[in-house]
């Protein structure tokens, strides 16, 4: 393998796991990330870990701040709220445009998914939760066969990793989130695209209220 693949491989190791940081509070809104320590912990250079950065600054996950270096971001109330009605519009349409009933191959494919988060979120296995959240609604919305539409949910779904941390390890909202995925299995077996679309926007709003309330906006 090249050297240049090597590194590209390197950044993208440290993008995801400062996403999974972000996603389960490891990783605190206006943290300093400072490159020396990230460097030691990856054992790559300060370079590598410097593009891994500016990938997620691209992303809107870190920040430049002058005279504190690259902090973890932070979102106003306003900004959430912009956000997840963005998040709405969205995935509204891509689940009022994914062809129902979805093929017996794509629908088996969703439920193993379903399983393995399923499963992660009995044994408390974080890491395994969030990527296997991750790959069910990339794989749901890549059914509207629309994937410029796809990745705009997949931009959008990176943005809202810094309003996830807030719900990410409270129990009962997981167990809740499992359920959900469930419900949106069973929907893409029936005919009823407005149903689908309901599930999928109410899917969405615990992450958001969670993160309002622990910030003292939600009586």
């Amino acid at each position: 393998m090249s050297t240049n693949s090597n590194s590209k491989n390197n950044v993208q190791t440290i993008v995801r796991t400062l996403e999974v940081d972000i996603v389960l509070g490891r990783l605190y809104p206006r943290e300093r990330l400072i490159e020396e320590p990230l460097a030691a912990r990856f054992k790559t250079s300060r370079h590598v870990v410097r593009q891994a950065l500016l990938e997620l600054e691209l992303a809107g996950l870190v920040q430049k701040a002058a005279n504190k270096g690259v902090m973890v971001s932070e979102y106003s109330p306003e900004e959430v709220n912009q956000l997840y009605q963005m998040r709405e519009i969205v995935e509204r349409q891509a689940a009022r445009m994914i062809p129902l009933p979805i093929p017996k191959t794509d629908w088996q494919r969703l439920r193993a998914i379903c399983k393995t988060h399923s499963a992660a979120v009995g044994k408390s296995d974080m890491i395994k939760v969030v990527a296997a959240n991750k790959e069910f609604h990339q794989v749901l919305y890549r059914l509207c066969n629309n994937l410029f539409l796809a990745d705009v949910i997949d931009e959008m779904a990176k943005k809202a990793n810094l309003v996830r941390f807030a719900s990410a390890t409270d129990p009962l909202l997981l167990e809740q989130a499992s359920d959900e995925h469930y419900q949106i299995l069973e929907a893409l077996k029936g005919e009823d695209s407005r149903a689908l679309a309901r599930l999928c926007v109410d899917h969405l709003q615990p992450s958001r209220l969670m993160y309002l309330e622990k910030r003292g906006h939600l009586s």
